[in-house]
């Protein structure tokens, strides 16, 4: 992942991927799974390149498709290097160009909308309805003297300079529990349970280099988030956010492979006309040790971590991209 990323950093790729094709993201974990008309074309284009035909399901079949509206496969490659990417998309355009003409007219494949009945619900993962999105980025940091900067040079062959993106996902009836009924100035509330134990468990994880692992509930060896009330009036309630938590592999953190000592603070802020939260921000910041299976090369020992959350209205299709740990959507939500 921290290769695709200086791939699609390169400015001649992104020129040729924005304007010579159309862009689309797609996550190869659940397409290769579906059992519908998005995983059929998804998978039949796959099948004609070097991974091959493995089925529904099967192994990975990541990487980057150049392929026509029609579903032919004109590039493949699984590769970091940007300049071996831009030979593969010019090369994908030749052969593009050389197609019947029939095939390139603009407008010559139809593609029509694909009804959300007709989605393979197993791995389908639409917003709930009226939840809140939070937007979760993390950034590697090092110490400044007494203060703390991004981080802009590694040690060789430790990867992780480059911003994360992630989104939080918040239930209707979770983000209104966290609305107190008769709010008083200097009240404190515990962050409804749900909400903390996901927060905990698949975001506040080092994911700056790839796709992390969650923390376990036994991996969250301690943890307190609290919200206290610091202003009311007839339209608003200001809230502050406080939390402290530690997550390790072992319940001794000295002796963890893999843990994150952090505290966070931040704001809320509820539109009581609405009654709705209007602003959720908050910043995570802590040490965090070890490498997870796909996250490898980190850095060695303790290294700060910072974390910001921050609610964000979906305006944009990826503003609405699934949180990562959503594939497993029961454990995300805490039905199990």
């Amino acid at each position: 992942m921290a290769g695709r990323a200086l791939t699609f950093a390169d400015a001649q790729v992104i020129k040729l991927a924005t304007e010579q094709c159309i862009p689309v993201a797609s996550d190869d974990w659940y397409n290769r799974r579906k059992r519908d008309a998005e995983g059929d074309f998804f998978r039949s284009v796959s099948n004609q390149g070097p991974r091959g035909n493995k089925g529904i399901g099967g192994s990975t079949r990541q990487g980057m498709y150049i392929f026509t509206a029609s579903g032919k496969l004109l590039g493949y490659r699984n590769n970091w290097d940007p300049n071996n990417m831009r030979r593969e998309i010019q090369q994908a355009l030749k052969q593009f160009a050389a197609l019947p003409e029939k095939d390139r007219t603009p407008g010559a494949v139809n593609v029509p909308d694909l009804p959300t009945d007709k989605l393979d619900k197993r791995f389908h993962r639409p917003l709930p309805k009226n939840g809140l999105i939070i937007r979760v980025q993390s950034r590697l940091l090092e110490k400044d003297g007494a203060n703390f900067k991004t981080c802009s040079k590694l040690p060789s062959g430790i990867l992780g300079l480059m911003a994360s993106r992630d989104h939080l996902w918040i239930q209707q009836h979770e983000w209104q529990a966290m609305i107190p009924n008769d709010p008083k100035v200097g009240q404190t509330i515990d962050l409804p349970a749900k909400i903390a134990e996901r927060i905990n468990r698949f975001h506040l994880v080092d994911n700056t280099r790839g796709e992390p692992p969650a923390w376990s509930r036994q991996q969250v060896r301690s943890s307190r988030m609290q919200l206290k009330v610091a202003d009311v009036t007839p339209t608003r309630i200001s809230m502050q956010f406080s939390g402290k938590s530690l997550l390790a592999t072992d319940a001794d953190s000295a002796k963890a492979s893999r843990g994150f000592d952090v505290v966070m603070e931040g704001s809320v802020e509820v539109d009581r006309k609405a009654n709705r939260i209007t602003r959720f921000d908050m910043l995570a910041l802590g040490d965090h040790w070890g490498s997870g299976r796909y996250t490898g090369k980190a850095r060695p020992g303790r290294a700060p971590i910072g974390m910001v959350f921050e609610r964000i209205e979906p305006t944009t299709p990826k503003d609405t991209v699934p949180p990562q740990a959503a594939r497993e959507i029961g454990a995300y939500f805490g039905r199990y």
